[in-house]
Protein backbone atom coordinates (compact mmCIF):
# COMPACT_ATOMS: atom_id res chain seq x y z
CA UNK A 1 0.00 0.00 0.00
CA UNK A 2 1.56 3.29 -1.13
CA UNK A 3 1.15 6.11 1.35
CA UNK A 4 2.70 9.45 2.28
CA UNK A 5 4.81 9.38 5.41
CA UNK A 6 3.92 11.07 8.68
CA UNK A 7 7.50 11.36 9.87
CA UNK A 8 7.13 8.98 12.79
CA UNK A 9 6.11 5.38 13.34
CA UNK A 10 3.57 3.64 15.55
CA UNK A 11 3.16 0.06 16.71
CA UNK A 12 0.62 -1.59 14.43
CA UNK A 13 -0.11 -4.26 17.05
CA UNK A 14 -1.01 -1.56 19.58
CA UNK A 15 -3.22 0.12 16.96
CA UNK A 16 -5.04 -3.17 16.44
CA UNK A 17 -5.60 -3.54 20.17
CA UNK A 18 -6.86 0.06 20.33
CA UNK A 19 -9.36 -0.88 17.60
CA UNK A 20 -10.51 -3.77 19.80
CA UNK A 21 -11.10 -1.30 22.64
CA UNK A 22 -13.06 0.89 20.21
CA UNK A 23 -15.31 -2.10 19.42
CA UNK A 24 -15.84 -2.68 23.16
CA UNK A 25 -16.59 1.01 23.75
CA UNK A 26 -19.03 1.13 20.84
CA UNK A 27 -20.90 -1.95 22.06
CA UNK A 28 -20.85 -0.60 25.64
CA UNK A 29 -22.39 2.66 24.45
CA UNK A 30 -25.17 0.66 22.74
CA UNK A 31 -26.16 -1.13 25.92
CA UNK A 32 -25.41 1.50 28.57
CA UNK A 33 -28.13 3.88 29.72
CA UNK A 34 -27.74 7.62 29.34
CA UNK A 35 -25.73 9.47 30.67
CA UNK A 36 -23.19 6.62 30.86
CA UNK A 37 -23.43 6.00 27.09
CA UNK A 38 -22.77 9.69 26.50
CA UNK A 39 -19.70 9.58 28.74
CA UNK A 40 -18.37 6.54 26.88
CA UNK A 41 -18.83 8.36 23.56
CA UNK A 42 -17.23 11.50 24.96
CA UNK A 43 -14.21 9.46 26.07
CA UNK A 44 -14.07 7.75 22.67
CA UNK A 45 -14.20 11.12 20.86
CA UNK A 46 -11.49 12.53 23.13
CA UNK A 47 -9.25 9.51 22.54
CA UNK A 48 -9.77 9.66 18.77
CA UNK A 49 -9.05 13.39 18.96
CA UNK A 50 -5.74 12.84 20.72
CA UNK A 51 -4.71 10.19 18.17
CA UNK A 52 -5.94 12.27 15.22
CA UNK A 53 -4.53 15.65 16.17
CA UNK A 54 -1.51 14.74 18.27
CA UNK A 55 0.73 11.74 18.66
CA UNK A 56 -0.74 8.46 19.85
CA UNK A 57 1.50 8.34 22.92
CA UNK A 58 -0.97 10.68 24.67
CA UNK A 59 -4.00 8.49 23.88
CA UNK A 60 -5.37 6.67 26.95
CA UNK A 61 -6.37 3.67 24.80
CA UNK A 62 -3.00 3.76 23.04
CA UNK A 63 -1.15 3.78 26.35
CA UNK A 64 -3.31 0.97 27.71
CA UNK A 65 -2.74 -1.11 24.57
CA UNK A 66 1.02 -0.57 24.67
CA UNK A 67 1.08 -1.52 28.35
CA UNK A 68 -0.87 -4.75 27.72
CA UNK A 69 1.38 -5.74 24.82
CA UNK A 70 4.58 -5.04 26.79
CA UNK A 71 3.28 -7.08 29.73
CA UNK A 72 2.45 -9.93 27.35
CA UNK A 73 5.93 -9.74 25.81
CA UNK A 74 4.60 -8.97 22.32
CA UNK A 75 7.22 -7.31 20.12
CA UNK A 76 6.06 -4.13 18.35
CA UNK A 77 5.63 -3.95 14.57
CA UNK A 78 6.48 -0.41 13.51
CA UNK A 79 4.56 1.21 10.64
CA UNK A 80 4.28 4.78 9.44
CA UNK A 81 1.69 6.73 11.41
CA UNK A 82 0.20 8.66 8.46
CA UNK A 83 -2.56 6.25 7.46
CA UNK A 84 -3.45 5.40 11.06
CA UNK A 85 -3.61 9.09 11.94
CA UNK A 86 -5.95 9.70 8.99
CA UNK A 87 -8.09 6.75 10.15
CA UNK A 88 -8.21 8.28 13.65
CA UNK A 89 -9.52 11.52 12.10
CA UNK A 90 -12.30 9.55 10.44
CA UNK A 91 -12.96 7.82 13.77
CA UNK A 92 -13.13 11.21 15.46
CA UNK A 93 -15.81 12.26 12.98
CA UNK A 94 -17.77 9.07 13.68
CA UNK A 95 -17.45 9.48 17.45
CA UNK A 96 -18.59 13.12 17.32
CA UNK A 97 -21.49 12.14 15.07
CA UNK A 98 -22.48 9.41 17.55
CA UNK A 99 -22.29 11.87 20.42
CA UNK A 100 -24.51 14.34 18.59
CA UNK A 101 -26.97 11.69 17.44
CA UNK A 102 -27.27 10.31 20.97
CA UNK A 103 -27.90 13.79 22.39
CA UNK A 104 -30.66 14.46 19.85
CA UNK A 105 -32.17 10.99 20.17
CA UNK A 106 -31.78 10.04 16.50
CA UNK A 107 -31.76 6.33 17.31
CA UNK A 108 -31.86 4.95 13.75
CA UNK A 109 -28.98 7.11 12.53
CA UNK A 110 -27.13 6.44 15.79
CA UNK A 111 -27.34 2.69 15.24
CA UNK A 112 -26.27 2.96 11.58
CA UNK A 113 -23.21 5.09 12.38
CA UNK A 114 -22.22 2.94 15.34
CA UNK A 115 -22.50 -0.25 13.25
CA UNK A 116 -20.21 1.25 10.58
CA UNK A 117 -17.69 2.37 13.24
CA UNK A 118 -17.88 -1.02 14.95
CA UNK A 119 -17.36 -2.95 11.72
CA UNK A 120 -14.39 -0.79 10.70
CA UNK A 121 -12.80 -1.17 14.15
CA UNK A 122 -13.48 -4.92 14.15
CA UNK A 123 -11.85 -5.31 10.72
CA UNK A 124 -8.75 -3.50 11.99
CA UNK A 125 -8.62 -5.39 15.27
CA UNK A 126 -9.33 -8.90 14.01
CA UNK A 127 -7.91 -8.84 10.48
CA UNK A 128 -5.48 -5.92 10.42
CA UNK A 129 -7.54 -4.33 7.63
CA UNK A 130 -7.61 -0.57 8.21
CA UNK A 131 -10.46 0.90 6.16
CA UNK A 132 -9.29 4.46 6.89
CA UNK A 133 -5.77 3.57 5.75
CA UNK A 134 -7.08 2.37 2.39
CA UNK A 135 -9.18 5.53 2.04
CA UNK A 136 -6.03 7.53 2.87
CA UNK A 137 -4.03 5.76 0.18
CA UNK A 138 -6.80 6.22 -2.39
CA UNK A 139 -7.22 9.88 -1.48
CA UNK A 140 -3.53 10.63 -1.96
CA UNK A 141 -3.34 8.61 -5.18
CA UNK A 142 -6.30 10.60 -6.54
CA UNK A 143 -4.79 13.91 -5.41
CA UNK A 144 -1.45 13.01 -6.98
CA UNK A 145 -3.15 12.03 -10.26
CA UNK A 146 -5.16 15.25 -10.37
CA UNK A 147 -2.12 17.41 -9.60
CA UNK A 148 -0.08 15.67 -12.34
CA UNK A 149 -2.89 16.24 -14.86
CA UNK A 150 -3.27 19.87 -13.80
CA UNK A 151 0.47 20.43 -14.07
CA UNK A 152 0.54 18.81 -17.50
CA UNK A 153 -2.42 20.93 -18.59
CA UNK A 154 -0.75 24.16 -17.45
CA UNK A 155 2.29 23.29 -19.57
CA UNK A 156 0.15 22.61 -22.63
CA UNK A 157 0.44 18.81 -22.38
CA UNK A 158 -2.16 16.21 -21.57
Amino acid sequence: MLCPLAGYKIDEKAARLVAGFVVLATVSAWIAPQPIAGLILLFLAADFGVRALSRPRWSPLGRLSSWFLRRAGVAPRWVDAGPKRFAARIGLGFALALLGLSVFGAQGAYMAVSVVLGICALLESAQGFCVGCWVYTGWYALARSVSVRLAAGSRGGV
